[in-house]
């Protein structure tokens, strides 16, 4: 139990937001919250029905990153489309008459600014936001572990090198 909390604590931030399992957590209840259910739900053709077939392509663009591609550019293309669709929301918010999304300021002291948001965006936009962070995150993932690599070789040759120095000195010491 100990070593489990210990293991816990120690993850980083990068491990936490893998690509590959944000896609599979943002995916899941995209699929069914987004797209099946209201398409079930509502009749052909109306809004709701458009929005809802908008989700399932959405869906389907998760789901596709998630199977066919790895590395950088899965990381990119999550960024991108974790970001697009967390900004698809709060414009559309901020479009809507009573989308509840709202800016007010008053431009005379004592200045108050305030903007509110209606809880029932909270879950997609901290999903998406998270998406959108862990691509970022990940962006140069393949150059990260290249770079590491070439620092074991040069280490690695580095130690070649004194090995033959040390051995070369030792053959002159015997030579004399």
């Amino acid at each position: 139990m100990g070593d489990k909390i210990e293991r816990i604590l120690k993850t980083d931030l990068k491990s936490i937001l893998n690509p590959n399992i944000w896609l599979l957590i943002v995916a899941i209840p995209h699929t069914l919250f987004g797209a099946l259910v209201p398409m079930y739900q509502t009749s052909y053709g109306s809004t709701e029905f458009s929005a809802a077939s908008y989700g399932l392509v959405t869906a389907i663009m998760l789901l596709s990153i998630y199977l066919f591609s790895e590395g950088k550019s899965l990381a990119r293309m999550t960024a991108f489309l974790g970001t697009s669709v967390f900004l698809w929301i709060i414009f559309v918010q901020m479009l809507a008459e009573g989308g509840g999304f709202n800016i007010e300021a008053e431009l005379a002291p004592p200045f108050i600014y305030s903007i509110s948001l209606n809880v029932e965006l909270a879950p997609p936009l901290l999903l998406w936001g998270m998406l959108a962070i862990s691509g970022f995150l990940h962006w140069n993932v393949e150059k990260e572990e290249a770079e590491s690599d070439e620092d074991i070789d040069s280490q690695t040759d580095d130690r070649e090198d004194t090995l033959d120095e040390i051995l070369q000195l030792n053959e002159d010491s015997n030579d004399s």
